[in-house]
Parts: C-alpha cells; sequence; structure tokens
C-alpha cells in the first residue's frame, strides 16, 4: 500500500478517536480521496435526507456552477444507478455517461459529467450515505489498489457517521432520562395547579426544544375544555391570547383535534396545519401557528385536559424519542395536577360532608397506583435502551440494571442489584490494571459530581472474559447533593479489533510487518525530542538493495516479494532496543539507531545489515543473491528534524551506492549539492510560469537528396540570473521528480502547434519529440497526445516520438507502445547502442526506426571497427525494415563513410545545431547549404 495512504488513514483513524465532529472526519476522508485519485475532477459524500433522497454534505470542490453541495440531491426516484448502489449495496463505475441511462441525466447534462464511480458508505448491515466521483474530461480508469484505497476511505467515513450517531444517541438518552427525573423531581414538588403547569412547560420546552406550550383543562364541573394557561415564554401574551381565544369562541367540545385526543386519550401530531383538515382553519390563522402537537394529560384513564405545542416557523415533526419525551412528562404532570385538583374538590367535600373520608383513602391509593405505573414506564425506557444502564447510589451499590446490561456482563438482573459494583463489575484501564478499593473512575466520578465519559477502558463478565467497552457515567445531584449516578455502556470489542487491525495496517508494512514510515517517523520525533533534552545523539541509515530490480523484472514481483520478506527476517535478528528497522516500499528500508555515543558505529551497524545479506536466498528453487547499499546522516550534526535526517541518508546511500555495495556517511558537500539541486528544481517549477522555457529544432537531414525532412524538439532553459542552462543538469532532476510530466506534455503541445504552422505553409515535415519512461508508463499517455493532437490539428503521421534503449526494455508496456501506434504516429529508438538492447529483442517492439548514437558516429573515422560495426548495424536494420538515423554528425568524413555504409539521414551540428523556430524556417525556405555556411 502507498505509504502516503497509511497517513491519510492513520489521521482519519485518530479524527474518529478524537473528533465528535462528523463533518470535520468527513472532510478529511473527502480530501484523502481527492489526494489518492488525482485524476478524478470531483468526490462528494452524500447523507440521507429521507428515505429517497441524498443530499450533499462535504465534497471537493464544495460548488458546482455557482451551485454548493447542499443544494445538491440525489433523487432515488430519477436515479437508477444510485438506487441500483443502494439495492446491492456495491460499488458501481461508469466510464461513460454517454454509453449508460442509469444515472440522472439532469446532473450529467448540467456538469458535463463524463465519467463515475458510486460507492455505498455501509458498515454493519446499515446504510449511512452515498460517495461519488466524477470526471469531466475523460473515463476515470481506476485501478483495483485504487478501488481498495476507496473503500478504506469510505469504510472509515461510515465508522465516524455511525460513531457520531451512536455518541449523539447516548448523550440524547441520557439526557432524556436526566431531564425525566428532574421534571418528575420538580412536578412532584408542586403545590399549585398554576404551579405544576409552569413547571410542565418548562420540562416540555426542553424536551421538544419548543417554549410555545400551552394548556386546556377540563372544568369537571361543566365537563367543557377551556383555555386555561399559556406559558410565559410563548410566542404570544397570555393576556392577548386568553382574549383572542374569547372573541373567536372557540367550541371545544367540537373541535376534531381536541374532541380525537379526548375520544382516543392519545397524542395528536401535526406536522403541518396548511395540509391536515383537522385544525380549525380561523384559529390558524388567527394564532399563525404552522405546526401543532397535542398531548393528552391522562390520569385513572380520564382525560384531564391537554398540552398544546405549535410551531409558528413553518412545518415540523419530532422524533420517536422526543415524543416518547414529552408524553413521559404528560404523564408526571397528569398524576401531580389528578392530586391536587382532587385535593381542591375533597376539601370542598369535607366541608360539606365530612362523612365521605372513605372516598379520598381510595382516590389516595388509586394516586400512588398512578406513581407506580409511571415508574414502570420509567423502567420501560430503560429496558428498552441499545445499551447497557444501570444506576449506583451515593454508596456505590447498583440500585437498577436493564436486561442488556446484565446480558453483557453475564449475570442476571436480581444478581447485579442490590450489590456494590466492584462486586460484580472488574473494571480495567486501558494499560489493563484492574481498579480495586473503588478506584474505577466511575465510583470516583460518582463521588466528585464529575461525569466521565472513556471509550478504552474494559469490564470482565461473571465468567472472566474481557470486553471492550464505552461508557458514560452522569452523576444525580439532589437538592446539590451527590444522590447516585447512571452508567450507560456498551460492548466494543468488535470495533476495536478493526480499530487494532487498522492501526496496524496504518503503521505496519503489510509485506514484511516491519514498521513502516509512519512508525518510523513518529518514533524518530520522539526520539529527537530526547535527545535534545540529554544532548545524546541518534542515527538514521538508509538501505537500498542492490540488483532487487533485475530479481522483480526477471522471475515477477510474487518472488521478490518474497525475497523482501526472507531480507526483513534476516532483518528482524539485529533490532534491540536501539535499533528499530522500517520499510519505506519497494526495495527501501531505513534503521534508526538511538543513545548514539560514538559516530564510527553506526557504521559497524550498517556493516551488520550489508552482512546479514551474504548468504544467498533459496526461494522456490532458485538461489538468489543481492546486496545493499547505506547511507548515514546523524542527528544533530547533519539536520534538525526527521524529513531532513531521511533526505540527508538517502542522498550519502547513492553514493554508496556508486561506490558499489558499501556505507557512506553524509557530508557538507552533499548537502550543498542537494540545496544547490533543490534550488534548481524550484526554479524549474517557476520557469514554465515566467516563460523562461523555450523549444529549439534540429533538423533531420535526407543528405541524398539534401533535403530536410524533419526536425527534433529539445527543451531549452534560459535562466534571467543563471544564464543558459544544460539540458543534461536539469532533465535527470525533472524525471526523478515526475516534473517530467508536465514539462514533456508542454514540449508536445508546443511542437505541435509548430508543426501545423509549418504544415500550412507547405512544408511536409516530420517532428520528433522525446519520451521518458514516466512519460510512457503514466496511465493516461495515449489520451493526453490524442488530446493535444486534436488540440493543435496536428496530423498523427508526422509526429515521431523518440524512445531511449533504457525507456523502452525498462517501461514493460508493449501493450502501451501499441495503443500509441494505433494513433498512427511512429517510434524510434535513439542513442541506439548504449544500452544492451539487440537488434533482434528489438523485434518484439513496434518501432519504426532506429538513431545509431553520436559516440558511433564520433569514433567510426579512426576505428575501422566502429566504421564496420555501423555498416553491419545500418545493413541489418534495413532488412527488418527500420529506417536508420546517425545522429552527432559533426564532419564531412563522417558524412561520406556514412553514405558508403547505406546511411543517408543524418542529424548533427555538420548541417544545423539546434536553433529555434524562426531560423528553421529560415533553412526551410533557403536550404540546409545556406545553413551550414550561416554556422561555419
Amino acid at each position: 500500500m502507498n505509504p502516503d495512504r497509511y497517513s491519510r488513514l492513520a489521521e482519519i483513524t485518530k479524527m474518529i478517536h478524537t473528533e465528535l465532529d462528523k463533518r470535520s472526519v468527513l472532510k478529511q476522508v473527502v480530501k484523502a480521496i481527492s489526494e489518492e485519485i488525482v485524476r478524478c475532477d470531483s468526490v462528494g459524500i452524500y447523507l440521507p435526507l429521507d428515505k429517497s433522497r441524498f443530499q450533499g454534505f462535504v465534497g471537493k470542490p464544495d460548488h458546482f456552477n455557482g451551485i454548493t453541495l447542499d443544494k445538491m440531491i440525489i433523487d432515488l426516484e430519477h436515479d437508477r444507478l444510485a438506487q441500483e448502489i443502494v439495492d446491492t449495496k456495491k460499488a458501481i463505475y461508469i466510464p461513460d455517461t454517454s454509453n449508460d441511462n442509469r444515472p440522472d441525466p439532469r446532473p450529467i447534462e448540467l456538469f458535463k459529467i463524463k465519467s463515475l464511480f458510486g460507492m455505498p458508505i455501509y458498515f454493519e448491515e446499515s446504510l449511512y450515505g452515498l460517495v461519488f466521483l466524477f470526471d469531466y474530461q475523460s473515463p476515470l480508469h481506476l485501478t483495483e489498489e485504487e478501488i481498495e484505497a476507496l473503500e478504506s476511505y469510505v469504510l472509515m467515513a461510515a465508522v465516524a457517521i455511525r460513531n457520531a450517531e451512536l455518541l449523539d444517541n447516548s448523550r440524547k438518552l441520557v439526557q432524556d432520562k436526566q431531564l425525566l427525573l428532574d421534571a418528575t423531581k420538580s412536578l412532584a414538588g408542586c403545590t399549585t395547579i398554576q404551579e405544576v403547569l409552569d413547571t410542565s412547560f418548562i420540562y416540555i420546552g426542553r424536551a421538544l426544544n419548543n417554549k410555545n406550550v400551552a394548556a386546556h383543562l377540563r372544568d369537571f364541573k361543566s365537563k367543557s375544555p377551556l383555555p386555561e394557561k399559556l406559558s410565559s415564554e410563548s410566542h404570544w401574551q397570555e393576556e392577548d391570547w386568553k382574549k383572542t381565544h374569547e372573541e373567536m369562541k372557540l367550541d371545544f367540545i367540537t373541535d376534531p383535534v381536541f374532541k380525537e385526543v379526548v375520544q382516543t386519550k392519545k397524542p395528536v401530531l401535526i406536522p403541518d396545519v396548511t395540509i391536515d383538515p383537522r385544525p380549525d382553519p380561523t384559529a390558524v390563522a388567527t394564532f399563525g401557528f404552522k405546526a401543532m402537537y397535542a398531548i393528552p394529560i391522562i390520569s385513572r384513564g380520564e382525560v384531564l385536559g391537554t398540552l398544546v405545542v405549535v410551531d409558528f416557523s413553518g412545518p415540523i415533526t419530532y422524533s420517536n424519542s422526543e415524543q416518547q419525551l414529552a408524553e413521559s412528562i404528560a404523564d408526571a404532570t397528569a398524576s401531580v395536577l389528578d392530586n391536587l385538583l382532587h385535593l381542591d374538590q375533597l376539601e370542598e367535600i369535607i366541608d360539606e360532608r365530612t362523612y365521605e373520608l372513605q372516598e379520598k383513602n381510595e382516590i389516595l391509593e388509586q394516586m400512588n397506583d398512578d406513581l407506580r405505573l409511571l415508574g414502570k414506564k420509567n423502567e420501560s425506557i430503560l429496558n428498552s435502551a441499545g445499551e447497557g444502564i444501570y444506576g449506583l447510589n451515593e454508596f456505590g451499590v447498583i440500585t437498577f440494571c436493564n436486561p442488556i446490561a446484565a446480558s453483557l456482563l453475564d449475570w442476571e438482573v436480581n444478581e447485579m442489584v442490590g450489590r456494590l459494583q466492584d462486586e460484580v463489575i472488574s473494571h480495567f484501564s486501558k494499560e489493563d490494571e484492574r481498579y480495586t478499593n473503588q478506584s474505577s473512575p466511575i465510583l470516583q466520578s460518582l463521588r466528585d459530581g464529575i461525569k466521565t465519559h472513556s471509550i478504552e477502558e474494559k469490564f470482565a463478565r461473571k465468567s472472566g472474559d474481557i470486553i471492550d467497552v464505552e461508557y458514560v457515567s452522569m452523576p444525580i445531584q439532589n437538592n446539590g447533593v451527590q444522590s447516585g449516578a447512571v452508567v450507560t455502556f456498551r460492548d466494543v470489542t468488535d470495533r476495536r479489533e478493526m480499530e487494532r487491525k487498522i492501526h496496524h495496517q496504518a503503521y505496519y508494512d503489510l509485506l514484511t510487518h516491519l514498521p513502516n514510515r509512519s512508525y518510523l517517523v513518529q518514533k524518530m520525533k520522539k526520539a529527537i525530542l530526547k535527545c535534545r533534552n540529554s544532548g545524546s545523539k541518534i542515527g538514521v541509515l538508509f538501505l537500498d538493495l542492490d540488483r532487487f530490480k533485475l530479481i522483480n523484472d526477471s522471475l515477477g514481483h510474487k518472488i521478490g516479494d518474497l525475497v523482501l520478506y526472507e531480507v526483513a527476517e534476516r532483518f528482524r535478528s539485529l533490532i534491540n532496543q536501539r535499533v528499530t528497522v522500517a520499510r519505506l516500499g519497494g526495495d527501501e528500508f531505513i534503521i534508526l539507531v538511538e543513545e548514539v555515543s560514538r559516530t564510527d558505529e553506526l557504521g559497524m551497524i550498517g556493516s551488520q545489515f550489508i552482512k546479514a545479506l551474504d548468504e544467498p536466498f533459496r526461494i522456490n528453487g532458485h538461489e538468489l543473491f543481492t546486496n545493499a547499499s547505506i547511507g548515514i546522516s546523524i542527528f544533530p550534526d547533519d539536520a534538525s528534524d526527521e524529513d531532513d535526517l531521511i533526505r540527508n541518508a538517502d542522498t550519502a546511500m547513492y553514493v554508496a551506492k556508486e561506490q558499489g555495495g558499501t556505507f557512506h556517511y553524509f557530508t557538507r558537500l552533499l548537502m550543498e549539492q542537494n540545496i544547490e539541486r533543490s534550488n534548481l528544481l524550484n526554479a524549474l517549477h517557476a520557469a514554465l510560469e515566467r516563460d523562461e522555457l523555450d523549444v529549439h529544432y534540429q533538423p533531420k537531414i535526407d543528405y541524398a537528396d539534401q533535403t530536410i525532412i524533419g526536425v527534433e524538439a529539445l527543451l531549452r532553459w534560459h535562466h534571467p540570473e543563471w544564464g543558459m542552462i544544460a539540458p543534461d543538469k536539469f532533465i535527470p532532476i525533472a524525471e526523478e521528480t515526475g516534473m517530467i510530466l508536465k514539462l514533456g506534455e508542454w514540449v508536445l503541445r508546443k511542437a505541435a502547434a509548430q508543426h501545423k504552422i509549418w504544415t500550412d505553409k507547405g512544408y511536409n515535415l516530420n517532428m520528433a519529440v522525446n519520451f521518458s519512461m514516466r512519460q510512457i508508463q503514466h496511465p493516461r499517455i495515449v489520451e493526453t497526445i490524442q488530446s493535444i493532437l486534436a488540440e493543435t490539428g496536428m496530423d498523427p503521421a508526422c509526429l515521431e516520438i523518440e524512445l531511449t534503449e533504457h525507456t523502452l526494455i525498462q517501461s514493460q508496456h508493449v501493450s502501451k507502445l501499441q495503443d500509441l501506434k494505433k494513433l498512427g504516429l511512429k517510434l524510434s529508438l535513439d542513442d541506439f547502442g548504449t544500452g544492451y538492447c539487440s537488434l533482434r529483442y528489438l523485434k518484439d517492439f513496434p518501432i519504426d526506426a532506429i538513431k545509431i548514437d553520436r559516440s558511433f558516429v564520433e569514433n567510426m573515422t579512426h576505428e575501422p571497427h566502429i566504421a564496420a560495426l555501423n555498416s553491419t548495424i545500418i545493413y541489418l536494420a534495413q532488412q527488418l525494415n527500420y529506417d536508420v538515423i546517425a545522429e552527432g554528425v559533426e564532419t564531412e568524413e563522417q558524412v561520406n563513410l556514412l553514405m558508403e555504409g547505406g546511411c543517408h539521414l543524418m542529424q548533427g551540428y555538420y548541417f544545423s545545431r539546434p536553433i529555434p523556430s524562426d531560423q528553421i524556417s529560415h533553412l526551410l525556405l533557403n536550404g540546409i547549404n545556406q545553413e551550414k555556411r550561416m554556422t561555419k
């Protein structure tokens, strides 16, 4: 796996553990996907809006054509692709939307989407959303590795969303329980109906986050509901509200909503009064409310009245948990209200009929039954929760426990209740140390009255099995005194195991099981901090295997992977408390040595690692040999941070490789060379923007008829301060860093545009452009060339791509070369004779011409065997139907020998050095003899 991917996964995992903000984590997921799939034009995460629609949540970019992401809705009724992803729970890739009618055509047309990739955000049988990747120019062509990376990131998104929902639900449940306990306690202390209603309004308002609450109580003498009381925090003033009721003469007995509530004894929720016929239209228009929720106040089977909550902002609804909480508060209100109403009546009866004392006793008994019923309702709420819940009194004794808590801990409910927490629950820290003698953070929370929360600790079941838990302990106060706590917990063992696997994938190499770069960098940071405090030193050894690429290329990557595994096993024997070995990737390893007292011991350690490779590796019947080159840098002598230490060790390693399988210490001279190289690279990045680059052209001559048959495009760089910079100085840097891709595309576009100008003037020329291995290996090289040809109008038959022997042999992309040939262009082999290529081997590649290297041309005049060799190459190439071009021709004697050998296509200073396009135009007009006079 790509080391950068480990870093991204580690960062997302860290955010899941520490960030409570779902949006922050999902933004990091989007960032990781966009960095992984750099050719992707757009990434978007869509979360459910309702059962059939998904709304844009986070993406990159966050708006398109002025439309923000949250305005983008995926409707399953119109988007059959999204519906299929939801139904199959699988990713779907559409390389060309014009040939597929599943996606919603409206956004496809609006944003000109060429190809797209959709994937469900799915975890543990739950769908949390959708992820879409779009490309507006060409197909995405996702590799299996990229799809695997996407699945990892999307899994992280699902975990983040799930954790956020679970945490929100847990918090909400605890808050609701506490609110219900507070409401019950406050209502129990009320002594008047007015006080009961005011208290009920407060807690109903908190439960529903809506302060527009009113009570309509029945007058037991008239048996009709009347406007009784309005919340002081309501949108209306109570005096105006009552006056309006009187003026309108509303009949609550016949009102459909109140009538339904009284008859069914069930709440009525009307999210939008404009589309429901039951609310009185006059009342709706007069009071101006948009939604209403009527809850019956029921005691002993009789409706005492209703609590009505209205909303003036617009249509609204409440969740099941919010409704359940509000109705529980209404039940608590009914019990206390019933008590007070009957107490008022009893006082009147006592004054008039003292002999009815027994009836009062029966009423009081019924009230006790009601209170017991309320307790059972509260207990049912606890039993229906999705987590384990138990309560503690001030002494740490378990006072209640729901069945889920008992089941998770392998106890029976009656075995837990009445016993100390320490007696039934063994509580362990994240370091696996058991809390004893009431040292548990839960019991400390109980004593201190401070909420505590943990996601890293453990409980032991009755059997002794350990489970990972996430818990919240919420203290309960009674008149400012700690009276207990409510503990909510869940078993997260499976989640922890998954996180441990993710951690291993993020910090360890999957092939060798050695630490990876992310792990090493963190350890280096700690070691550097320790060195700064103690004044000691650390060493970094950058180890690169020699001849490993030959093993990979000749025997395949499977054998190569087995070799790397065996190398790691040998290195593992050299690891100790001071020495850490990590694999960076490929055949590169980093060795961190701490507590270095003498710098020469680093060379001794490096020699041990090199010696560990002396014995051959015997794998699948092969006896394989490899060696290592090691570069060494030291903190604080050579660098002050981990990046520079690795970079400097890498630089020293290349020197060691040139010396042949040894080790080499980093020096200040190497640092200066690095700085010069870095400065040159920075300047090269700016050169394109500052118009410092140009393309010169060197003619190719058919000497037989003295005509120019083509030109070779050559990149030139004129720096405003440093002057003309030789290509052999900056081209290798561009190839190493990958900047050659941008430069190569720029040269091709410039050359193609110039060729079109010459074509329009009537010149029939062949345009040759050099390509590096990085360019040929790029997955979209064919599409890039095709696009430039179409953009400039250049005839593909006039384009010749020049490849070196090394590029041709090492590219392993014969099929890619065949695809290029299908465009109609030509391929030529540059610098022939300097590598390991042979004419016999070249028959496997679709080339059209070979260019004899300038060293063969230069030496042919004074070394007869070179001249004979050139003649043989020319003859054999012509027999294979290859054109042959001699480059580096500088003298008339070389021209004559080449003509005698049968090569009449030439290129070199004898005819013209590389010159700007306007001088080529002059040359085309006046002929090569004129140019020869000019150059001489």
